[in-house]
C-alpha cells in the first residue's frame, strides 16, 4: 500500500519511501491509491521519484501525472484531479552574482574565462549554489577565479535575463567587495584563463570589454548600495536567509 500525507492545497504527497520494487506490485498499489484520493475529494497527488525509480514515470505519466519540477538525483510529478486545482509554480529564475571590486590603487579586479569568445575582460563572479547564501557565494566566486581574498560589502544593483539557461530567466546581483589580499593566484585553473588588476579608465575605454561591464564600472565605482542587515526575531518556518537595505555601505564579512 502505499502511503500519503496531506497538504496545504487540498492534496496528498505520496511517500516515496513506501514505494515498492516492483513494477506489477507499484501499478496495483498505485490504482488503489488514486481512487482512494479521488473518492476523498483532494485535487492533486504529488509524486516524487528518485532517479532509481525512475521505472514509475511512464506509468504515472499514464495515469494523466505531469512533470513538476527535477534535480539531479529525482524527479517531481503532479497530477491535477480537478483541472484548476491550484500547484505552486516551480522555481523561474537562476541567481548569479558579479563582483565589483578594488584594491588601494584604485584598480578593479577582472578575469577572462577560457571559453570567451572575446579578447575583453568580465567582472569575477558566478553561480549562486543552491542554499547559498549571495554575500558567500561572490566571496568564493572571487576566490576560485583569481585567488585573492576579500570582505562582502554590499549589494550595488541587479539585472534580469529573460530565457536565459534551460527556459529560466536569470538574476544578476552586482556586489561590493573590498580586497583584502591583491596578490594573484587563480584557483580554478580550468575555468580561466587570466586574471588581473586593471586601471578603471582603460577598462572603461577597452572596446574589447563588454559594454554593459564597462558601464557597470562607470556608473557603480562610486555608487552605494544595500548593506546586509540582521533582522530582529528573524526565526520560524520562513526564516530569512539574508535581507539587504539601502543605507551606508559599513557592514562587511570576511573570507
Amino acid at each position: 500500500m502505499l502511503t500519503y500525507n496531506f497538504d496545504n492545497y487540498n492534496g496528498v504527497t505520496i511517500d516515496k519511501q513506501t514505494l515498492p520494487e516492483s513494477e506489477s506490485v507499484f501499478i496495483e498499489h498505485f490504482e488503489d491509491m488514486l481512487s482512494s484520493v479521488k473518492a476523498q475529494g483532494k485535487q492533486l497527488i504529488w509524486l516524487t521519484l528518485a532517479i532509481e525509480q525512475s521505472k514509475f514515470i511512464q506509468i504515472a505519466t499514464n495515469a494523466g501525472f505531469v512533470f513538476h519540477n527535477c534535480l539531479e538525483d529525482e524527479i517531481t510529478l503532479i497530477l491535477r484531479i480537478k483541472k484548476e486545482a491550484y500547484a505552486p509554480f516551480v522555481p523561474t529564475h537562476s541567481i548569479g552574482a558579479g563582483a565589483v571590486i578594488f584594491n588601494q590603487h584604485h584598480q578593479i579586479l577582472v578575469i577572462r574565462e577560457k571559453i570567451a569568445t572575446s579578447p575583453g575582460f568580465k567582472l569575477p563572479g558566478g553561480h549562486i549554489e543552491l542554499g547559498e547564501k549571495i554575500s558567500e557565494a561572490i566571496i568564493r566566486e572571487v576566490y576560485e577565479e583569481t585567488g585573492i581574498h576579500s570582505e562582502f560589502v554590499g549589494i550595488q544593483g541587479f539585472a534580469s535575463k529573460k530565457v536565459f539557461r534551460f527556459g529560466k530567466s536569470n538574476i544578476y546581483f552586482l556586489c561590493r567587495l573590498n580586497a583584502l589580499t591583491e596578490e594573484i593566484n587563480i584557483q580554478d585553473i580550468d575555468e580561466i584563463a587570466e586574471a588581473k588588476w586593471c586601471d578603471m579608465s582603460d577598462f572603461i575605454n577597452d572596446a574589447n570589454n563588454s559594454a554593459f561591464v564597462r558601464e557597470i564600472v562607470k556608473e557603480l565605482k562610486d555608487a552605494q548600495g544595500m548593506h546586509l542587515v540582521d533582522v530582529p526575531n528573524n526565526q520560524g518556518p520562513h526564516i530569512k536567509h539574508e535581507v539587504f537595505f539601502a543605507g551606508n555601505l559599513t557592514h562587511k564579512i570576511s573570507c
